[in-house]
């Protein structure tokens, strides 16, 4: 599942600028987010139990177009990496993933992701961070990965430390959301230190048992599922972090 190397002279190689590669996993595909995925992903944040720990969203269907211009302009400049999490027998993103540089080399980055609630406990998370990590680690040479992610948010912080994440501190106010000062965990991870924890992860994944559970989730978010959209005009670019995690 490797994306071909360009170069291994130091830092990010820079084929990826033009396009992310489409990465497949055992139970989704991971791809970079399109236009077509703006419906999908609206329904995503508009679900509270979704959107509860992360800054505000797009705030139409339209506007997560704007988002993916934005995210695409991001990438080219060799800035950041936005993934759309899409599982098997679906077409569209059921979320995201994003990488963006903390330093010009993307040695120092870091990752935020939010996944659809029909989908948590699936291993479709599970399934699409492995691929993405791996993108992160061998392609743009990524050595260290930190997430922040709100510490009430149990579930975020439970899927970054079973991927092998270490907390390094507490961050006290360490965002606020709509008024709400939330208390923060710095989380940290090291390029070797992944691939060893990435190695058992792969070996106890029941990929049985997280096909059924997709498929029971597809089906009851089939009736959500809209048409394909087409945005009516070039979209506006709409900044958007992911700046803590929602799995």
């Amino acid at each position: 599942m490797l994306y071909p190397i360009v170069s291994a002279s130091g830092g990010a190689d820079s084929g990826w600028r033009q396009g992310l590669p489409v990465l497949d996993g055992r139970i989704t595909t991971v791809r970079e987010v399109r236009p077509s995925d703006a419906p999908s992903l609206f329904e995503l944040f508009t679900d509270p139990e979704v959107n509860r720990y992360l800054s505000s969203p797009p705030p139409s269907i339209d506007a997560f177009a704007g988002f993916v211009a934005w995210a695409q302009q991001q990438r080219e400049r060799g800035a950041m990496v936005c993934f759309g999490i899409v599982p098997a027998g679906l077409r569209d993103a059921v979320g995201l993933i994003q990488i963006r540089a903390l330093d010009p080399s993307f040695a120092l980055a870091e990752w935020g992701f939010v996944l659809g609630s029909a989908f948590w406990s699936s291993g479709v998370f599970e399934d699409a961070a492995s691929s993405v990590l791996e993108f992160a680690f061998n392609v743009l040479h990524v050595h260290r990965l930190e997430a922040r992610a709100v510490s009430k948010n149990a579930r975020a912080n439970g899927a970054l430390q079973k991927l092998g994440a270490i907390t390094e501190a507490v961050l006290a106010h360490g965002v606020d959301r709509e008024g709400h000062v939330h208390e923060q965990l710095l989380w940290a991870m090291l390029a070797d230190d992944w691939r060893a924890r990435d190695a058992a992860l792969r070996g106890r994944f029941d990929q049985t048992l997280a096909k059924a559970r997709v498929r029971e989730a597809i089906t009851r978010i089939r009736p959500q599922i809209g048409e394909a959209f087409t945005p009516a005009a070039e979209a506006r670019p709409y900044p958007f972090y992911l700046t803590s995690g929602a799995e």
